[in-house]
């Protein structure tokens, strides 16, 4: 379902990209570990229309509960072997309609967490083709 980039540019930030709807979104490979605690900082708009920033820290299974309909971007911290922290985009979004997202983020999502928080990012045909039965059936990994 994903394209992996296998260019030379390549990699962990543009690991590849998935069609829904029509369009194409790209897709970062950032969030490996799915037990790992990570940093994370996530921006959405509140009714007034101002920005709000959230900084939490979870793991890629407990980001679905934190996203919301308002949310327009999430990013992780990554620290490197130096000591070095460094911030990543792993969600961007707008009008509702995702631009990247990471495929850590992506194998986690529920259809329910779909409906309640991307209704506009719902793929029947995806969902068809991963045997999607409930609302608990996991958006975008094959189901039993």
């Amino acid at each position: 379902m994903i394209k992996v980039n296998d260019s030379k540019f390549g990699g962990d930030v543009f690991y590849g990209s998935i069609n829904i709807n029509g369009n194409s979104v790209s897709v970062s490979n950032l969030l490996k570990d799915e037990n790992e605690v990570y940093k994370f900082r996530m921006t959405g708009k509140a009714r007034a229309g101002f920005q709000m920033i959230t900084d939490f820290e979870g793991t890629v299974k407990e980001l679905p509960y934190y996203l919301s309909k308002h949310t327009t971007v999430v990013e992780v911290a990554k620290k490197y072997e130096n000591g070095s922290e460094h911030w990543f985009h792993v969600l961007t979004t707008k009008g509702g309609k995702w631009y990247s997202i990471d495929k850590g983020i992506l194998d986690n999502l529920t259809v329910g967490n779909m409906h309640q928080a991307f209704s506009k990012m719902i793929d029947w045909n995806i969902w068809k083709k991963l045997n999607t039965k409930t609302w608990a059936s996991m958006a975008f990994v094959m189901n039993a």
